[in-house]
């Protein structure tokens, strides 16, 4: 079956693909309120979790970013789908993204550091401004109750060229063509690299209104800071619902035994 799936992915970055920008976050509002108790509730626990884990020194978060985070996300799009095909679904579907949470470690490992080796030569093209702060660093850290006067001995920062935040594009590039590795893990069994390296090739083919669709979602699930930050427990399963009913649209995840001719009907040539 999963050859098969595939194959039909090796098809859609061949000939492309629509993209429904709208519908996706208008039919993602329409998911998360199908079930809204159990993805705020998910949501809060989620956040409980990551505190305790973090509560951990060092390890704690370190754990919390490269593994407990990821499987929690994972958990959200598996609940998702199960929803949105009208399957039964239980509280425990949320914490099932940590079945995959070996490949889920390497996906984010991976993509955190393609994305620091690109940034390289922005890195390069400000450090002095790196210096500056950690001269501020050091000063605050050895003497916190001459903060102030230490801060104006150092002086104000150098002031980077704003060409050098054109240097920044290629990890910016990156992180969007890596937007959907995860679901690839999750819902096709890809190993990490083929995920990450999938959902580049096919988020590349349009990536421009990708880019556009996941500032949006990111601006609704960053709208919840603003409502005492707990409209974060129904803003971010929104963001994850509508990138998810994106990714189940263009990888035509939940059509089984398509014919060609259906394939063809999703194909923008």
């Amino acid at each position: 079956m999963y050859e098969d799936q595939n194959s039909k992915i090796e098809q859609i970055i061949s000939e492309g693909y629509e993209f429904k920008f709208g519908d996706y976050i208008g039919n993602g509002f329409n998911l998360l309120q199908k079930d809204f108790g159990n993805f705020f509730l998910f949501s809060l626990v989620s956040i409980i979790i990551m505190f305790v884990v973090a509560l951990v020194p060092i390890l704690g978060i370190i754990a919390d970013v490269v593994l407990v985070s990821p499987a929690l996300i994972a958990g959200l799009y598996i609940f998702a789908h199960k929803l949105h095909r009208g399957e039964p679904t239980e509280f425990s579907d949320f914490f099932k993204g940590f079945n995959y949470a070996g490949q889920l470690v390497l996906v984010t490992i991976t993509a955190f550091l393609v994305g620091q080796i690109l940034s390289i030569p922005y890195y390069i093209a400000n450090s002095e401004l790196y210096y500056w702060y950690i001269d501020i660093f050091k000063a605050i850290q050895d003497s916190p109750q001459d903060a102030a006067s230490l801060m104006a001995e150092i002086g104000d920062p150098p002031q980077a060229a704003f060409w050098t935040n054109l240097l920044m594009i290629p990890s910016i590039y990156i992180g969007i063509a890596y937007a959907w590795a995860v679901p690839f893990v999750i819902f096709y069994k890809l190993s990490f690299w083929d995920a990450l390296e999938t959902s580049r090739r096919l988020i590349t083919k349009r990536w421009w209104i990708i880019f556009a669709f996941m500032i949006v979602i990111g601006l609704i699930a960053g709208a919840g800071i603003f409502v005492f930050c707990i409209g974060l427990l129904a803003s971010f399963p929104a963001y994850i619902c509508m990138n998810y009913l994106a990714f189940e649209d263009v990888t035509q995840l939940n059509v089984e035994g398509e014919t060609e001719g259906d394939i063809e009907q999703h194909l923008v040539g």
